[in-house]
């Protein structure tokens, strides 16, 4: 059981870790291909990330709904120990403009547009997750299809529920936060994620079987 909180927290860290990369560069796109340097460290080491934990729980059954809830948990603590962490360097003031921005963005957002922005972060981090699995480990193809599914959600501004715990840590050490509204991201992201991850899982998962009746039979 510990392992797995360790892990969790790992992966809420290694996260929050890709987000600073982002945070810390002025191109948009550029940020969003280095901010996939978080998902490599949690998939390569394994970790338990609460979008990893989704689709993996369906597809080869290796999770269940207490691994859920334990990656969800240590996600969140290991993306506020981030934060805080932050929070006493220098780069807290450089990052601050940027994560207040992203906030404040979050935070006034609709339930509706956060859970469906959720469900399309899933759909690209569970193929990530699902297309790297099947993949050597290190290999070109691993890294080009986890690279390629992960910049595309973070370039097009999807939400994903550890980064979003993260920036609204960051936000809320240094500005203060309404409860209510860190609760609507939570739920609402959270939500999202669950949908879109399970439900990738569950139609990969079928496909493939159809594809291995389709070559038994032949």
């Amino acid at each position: 059981m510990i392992q797995k909180w360790i892990s969790s927290i790992l992966a809420g860290g290694f996260i929050a870790m890709g987000a600073m990369v982002y945070l810390s560069v002025p191109n948009a796109l550029v940020g969003s291909l280095l901010f996939a340097t978080g998902i490599f460290l949690v998939l390569n080491l394994h970790n338990m990330l609460f979008t990893r934990v989704c689709p993996l729980m369906v597809y080869v059954h290796q999770y269940n709904w207490g691994d859920m809830g334990i990656a969800w948990i240590g996600n969140g603590i290991g993306a506020f120990l981030a934060a805080w962490a932050v929070s006493l360097t220098r780069l807290g003031n450089t990052l601050g403009e940027a994560v207040a921005d992203i906030s404040e963005t979050k935070l006034g957002d609709s339930p509706l547009s956060l859970f469906v922005l959720g469900i399309f972060c899933a759909f690209f981090v569970s193929f990530a997750v699902l297309v790297g699995a099947k993949q050597k480990q290190g290999s070109f193809g691993q890294i080009f299809y986890v690279w390629l599914f992960i910049t595309a959600f973070v370039f097009c501004g999807f939400e994903h529920i550890v980064a979003d715990m993260f920036y609204i840590s960051c936000y809320a050490l240094n500005y203060g936060v309404q409860v209510f509204d860190v609760a609507k991201v939570l739920v609402c992201v959270t939500a999202g994620n669950i949908a879109g991850g399970l439900f990738i899982a569950w139609a990969v998962r079928e496909l493939d079987k159809n594809r291995e009746q389709t070559l038994g039979v032949r």
